[in-house]
């Protein structure tokens, strides 16, 4: 919310000169002509008139306050080499590079410099996760990171793979380290992943192609769980998002030539296997329906997923059509 100007020129020349004289009897008793013909009246008179003009002047930013303003931000020994508005905005951008507060300021700061922090072999930033009150750096903590007043975390995704450089990751803290604030500590680290597996059966139309099918539903999944060219909006899995049953089972159905999608049956016990399935030591992400049944994998928000999907998890069965005579 902005803050209000105050409006510093509410005064006339008839209110100073007002003022002015209503001050005579406590200060001057024996000055009793008050007329406007007294010289004494003509002076008050006149310096209400140089008083309203600095009063107005102080409302008003002029150009030698912005400068001077601006002298104060760059330093006593800066000099203006462009118009006033490029200075402006240029003070602006430094002051965006120079202090970073909030979660959003960071991950603004770098996508807006990837190019600057590419590396000589191509690799630079595709993706950033600020977490702010938190230090991912502790490996024993993972992965569940107990809150840390004072720390900052950015998460680095890289635009060639899932694990950045040490390089990298030293070159995006060493442009971060001028612009935190003097009291945060700061953690440049890379993603952590949720290994989620998918299992499904795909009972296919009579005509379709049994084996295209089932490399383009695999392929669809990957896809669609990409760190870089995932999502809804192809943008990329954002960070946190949970994996749920739903958006699978749509997934799937939308390819050419399936019929239906089912669960996958369990060929020691013949009972239905859970759509989605993580290691036993993460059963704390599964979340269930009323009906204890499975519908979604729960992601911490500094974590991206990492589908396992192959042709022992992707079934496919041809839909059975009886003939009538």
């Amino acid at each position: 919310m902005p803050i209000a100007i105050p409006n510093l020129d509410d005064m006339t020349w008839e209110d100073l000169v007002k003022e002015g004289r209503s001050l005579i009897p406590a200060r001057a008793p024996e000055w009793t002509n008050h007329n406007p013909s007294d010289p004494g009246i003509t002076l008050i008179e006149l310096l209400a008139y140089f008083t309203e003009i600095l009063v107005y002047r102080a409302n008003r930013i002029s150009d030698t306050h912005v400068l001077e303003f601006l002298r104060l931000i760059n330093g006593p020994g800066w000099t203006p080499v462009e118009n006033l508005s490029n200075e402006k905005q240029k003070a602006i951008d430094r002051l965006l590079h120079i202090r970073l507060v909030t979660t959003v300021d960071y991950e603004r700061l770098l996508m807006a410099n990837t190019d600057r922090l590419r590396l000589s072999s191509g690799e630079s930033v595709a993706r950033v996760k600020c977490v702010a009150e938190t230090d991912l750096d502790r490996p024993d903590q993972a992965p569940h990171p107990l809150p840390a007043a004072g720390h900052v975390s950015v998460v680095v995704l890289t635009n060639q793979s899932d694990a950045p450089s040490k390089e990298l990751l030293r070159r995006v803290k060493h442009f971060l380290e001028p612009a935190r604030m003097l009291t945060a500590r700061l953690h440049v680290v890379p993603p952590r992943y949720a290994i989620i597996g998918i299992h499904a059966t795909l009972v296919l139309r009579p005509d379709a192609d049994a084996e295209a099918t089932q490399n383009g539903a695999i392929d669809r999944i990957e896809t669609f769980f990409d760190p870089l060219e995932g999502g809804p909006d192809r943008k990329g899995w954002s960070f946190g998002r949970s994996v749920y049953v739903s958006e699978v089972y749509r997934l799937l159905q939308e390819i050419p030539g399936v019929e239906y999608v089912r669960r996958n049956m369990n060929l020691k016990t013949g009972a239905e296997m859970s759509e989605l399935a993580v290691p036993v030591s993460e059963r704390w992400r599964e979340r269930f329906n009323d009906l204890h049944e499975i519908e979604a994998v729960q992601l911490l928000p500094h974590e991206l997923v990492r589908i396992t999907v192959n042709r022992d998890s992707i079934l496919i069965a041809q839909e059975r059509r009886t003939n009538r005579s």
